[in-house]
């Protein structure tokens, strides 16, 4: 699943970040095409998947939004072929759809879909149909197992709150350490995406920054990904919780896009859900806070790219 959301840029200046970051592709043979009975202890004993946000995850693959993928929680890159062919086992779920802007829909049916015939050297989930086609959603989950969080855009604010953000934004990056590389040093930064929302009285911020080398040989970009909290209501730097870096050239540094926020289980832990965007193919992942100003990435989905 590759997304391409509409980009709006703020400029920052800041100190200079960068880092790598290695991307799995899990290549396997892909000669089993049957469920393996290997997962008796569930999705939360083989990957960290948070078993309280329930058995399966869907995506939306298409516009109309009623063709899904049905992502399998337990599946690892080294074992993901032995899902790709199979139906998936979803008869009798229903599915509570999601986007930024909160919860879509709610006791949404599906059926599932015979195996897709595709090339062999491809990694991919088994699909499913929704039976009632629903746009503007990202991810479900199995109903009653998450909560929407409402969510504020940057792309959405006054230009006061967003030059405002992105100035916080900036005293925010500016904490982070001084990555050795100084390919990217002194270059200014610009927000490719921020979302915001509150929890009690903190106010969450999650932001991709990004700075560029405008190479015509060599075009190279910087991404970090940010999740940051301060009181509700207060003005300054936010506390970074969470943050990742990726760096090089253009057309292949890894990239996170922010799908949708939730609330999980009966705890209601918050959840940031995400996809990872390689040159080729994704990864879906959860980053989950676990303690005040602490949030943690604690899954990620096996590697697709077809």
């Amino acid at each position: 699943m590759k997304c391409c959301p509409t980009t709006v840029w703020f400029p920052l200046v800041i100190v200079g970040l960068v880092a790598c970051r290695e991307k799995g592709s899990g290549r396997i043979d892909s000669a089993g095409k049957s469920l393996p009975p290997v997962y008796s202890l569930g999705p939360a004993g083989n990957t960290n998947w948070n078993a309280d946000a329930g058995p399966v995850m869907i995506v939306s693959t298409g516009s109309t939004g009623d063709t899904i993928e049905v992502v399998f929680p337990e599946a690892t890159d080294s074992t993901i072929a032995s899902f790709e062919r199979i139906i998936p086992p979803i008869s009798g779920l229903t599915f509570d759809l999601f986007g930024r802007g909160g919860k879509v829909k709610s006791l949404v049916s599906a059926l599932p879909l015979p195996p897709a015939d595709t090339d062999e050297e491809c990694h991919f989930w088994p699909l499913a149909k929704l039976r009632s086609a629903r746009a503007n959603w990202r991810v479900g989950f199995a109903s009653g197992h998450v909560n929407a969080i409402k969510v504020d855009s940057i792309e959405g604010m006054s230009s006061t709150d967003s030059a405002a953000l992105a100035a916080s934004l900036a005293r925010t990056a500016a904490t982070l350490p001084v990555a050795a590389d100084p390919t990217f040093r002194g270059l200014p930064f610009r927000v490719r995406s921020a979302f915001t929302f509150r929890l009690d009285s903190v106010d969450i911020v999650v932001a991709d920054v990004v700075r560029s080398v405008n190479e015509e040989a060599n075009p190279r970009l910087e991404h970090i990904l940010i999740v940051g909290e301060k009181a509700a209501s207060t003005t300054g730097k936010y506390n970074v919780g969470y943050y990742s870096r990726t760096a090089g050239a253009e057309e292949s540094t890894q990239a996170t896009e922010v799908l949708t926020m939730v609330q999980i289980g009966a705890a209601k832990r918050p959840a940031i859900v995400v996809n990872i965007e390689y040159d080729d193919a994704s990864k879906l992942g959860l980053i989950e806070r676990i303690a005040d100003s602490r949030w943690r990435a604690t899954w990620r989905s096996a590697y697709t790219d077809c």
